[in-house]
C-alpha cells in the first residue's frame, strides 16, 4: 500500500467465524470453515481492498485464534502493530447457521461466543499504547461502530476516549450496527448510547431496520432530521441507500447481483463510501464505489472481501 494513501484506523473487536459447509440446522453440520470476522475488522479489510491504509486498534487472546486474526489482516495488507495480546482471556468467535430460503439465498444466523474475550477488556489504556496512540495521531480518518460499547465498560470507555480526542481535521465515521443481544436487559441504554455517539459522529451509517429499531424511524428525512450534526448521513436497505452530505441528497439503488448471503456487506458498503470520501470523490461517486464493494461480499458466505 502506498505511504501516500490516507490511513484508517478501524476500533472494534475481531472474531473468529466459524462457517458449516452446507446450509443445515448446526446440529446437523459436521463440516465449517474458518473465517476472521468483526464488523470493524471487516471494513478494514475492505478498506484495504480499495486502495486505501487500514489499521484496527483491538486486542485478541494469546491463543491460536488470535493468532490467525492477526495473520489475516498482515495477508490483507491491514496494520495489526495495534492489536494487543492478551494473555488472560481468549479471542471471541462466533457459529454461523445456514438456513436456505426459496429464492436460492441463504440466511445467517449468528450464535456468539465472545462473553469475557480479550476485545471486551479495551480500555483507554489500549489506546495510550504507543502503537494505538501513533495510528490514531496519523489516522485521516477512525472507523467504530455500535458494537463496542456494548461488550463491557471498559469498551464503551474506550469508544468515548475516540470520541473525546480533538480531531484536528480528523474524520470519525460511526456504524449503528444495533445487537440487541448485546444490550439485552439494558434496551433504553444502548439506545441512548447509540444516539449520542451518532450525534458526535462527521459519517452516521445505519440500516433502515436498525435505525427504527434503535430510533422509531426508518425514514432518511427524518433521520436526518434527528441527526442534523454528521456531516455525512448513509441510511441502507437491501434495495438501495440514500446519502446525505450536509443538505444535499441522493439515492441509488444496490447492483443487480445473485446475493448468496448478506452478512457483511454493510461493512464492506461502509468502506467503500468511507473511501470514496478520503480519495475526494462526489457523494454520488463514494456511494457508487460503495456498492461495488458490497457486491464483493453478497456473494459469498464470507463476512469480509477476498
Amino acid at each position: 500500500m502506498p505511504d501516500t494513501s490516507p490511513l484508517a484506523a478501524c476500533l472494534g473487536e475481531g472474531l473468529v467465524s466459524f462457517v458449516p459447509a452446507t446450509a443445515a440446522p448446526l446440529e446437523d453440520a459436521r463440516t465449517f470453515h474458518r473465517s476472521l470476522a468483526g464488523a470493524e475488522w471487516n471494513t478494514a479489510i475492505a478498506l484495504a481492498s480499495a486502495g486505501i491504509r487500514a489499521a484496527v486498534v483491538s486486542r485478541v487472546g494469546d491463543d491460536g485464534f488470535g493468532r490467525f486474526l492477526t495473520s489475516e489482516l498482515r495477508r490483507h495488507d491491514v496494520d495489526d502493530s495495534a492489536v494487543e495480546i492478551d494473555a488472560d482471556a481468549p479471542t471471541g468467535l462466533y457459529v454461523k447457521e445456514l438456513s436456505p430460503r426459496p429464492d436460492g439465498s441463504i440466511d445467517g444466523t449468528m450464535h456468539y461466543y465472545r462473553a469475557g474475550s480479550a476485545a471486551s477488556r479495551m480500555s483507554p489504556a489500549t489506546l495510550a499504547a504507543p502503537p494505538a496512540s501513533a495510528l490514531l495521531a496519523e489516522a485521516a480518518l477512525v472507523h467504530t461502530t455500535g458494537i463496542t460499547p456494548a461488550l463491557s465498560p471498559s469498551a464503551r470507555a474506550t469508544q468515548d476516549a475516540v470520541f473525546d480526542r480533538p480531531r484536528d481535521g480528523r474524520l470519525l465515521s460511526f456504524d449503528l450496527n444495533w445487537r440487541p443481544a448485546l444490550w439485552r436487559g439494558r434496551e433504553d441504554e444502548g439506545r441512548h448510547v447509540i444516539a449520542d455517539l451518532a450525534r458526535r459522529a462527521d459519517i452516521l451509517f445505519c440500516t433502515r431496520p436498525d435505525a427504527e429499531a434503535v430510533f422509531g424511524t426508518s425514514e432518511p428525512e427524518q433521520l436526518r432530521a434527528l441527526f442534523p450534526e454528521p456531516r455525512y448521513l448513509l441510511a441502507t436497505s437491501p434495495d438501495g441507500a440514500v446519502a446525505f452530505d450536509g443538505a444535499e441528497r441522493t439515492e441509488s439503488r444496490s447492483l443487480d447481483v445473485p446475493v448468496v448471503e448478506s452478512i457483511g456487506a454493510g461493512d464492506a458498503f461502509a468502506a467503500g463510501f468511507l473511501a470514496g470520501v478520503l480519495t475526494g470523490l462526489s457523494l454520488t461517486g463514494s456511494l457508487a464505489r460503495a456498492h461495488r464493494i458490497a457486491t464483493r461480499v453478497l456473494v459469498s458466505t464470507r463476512d469480509h472481501v477476498d
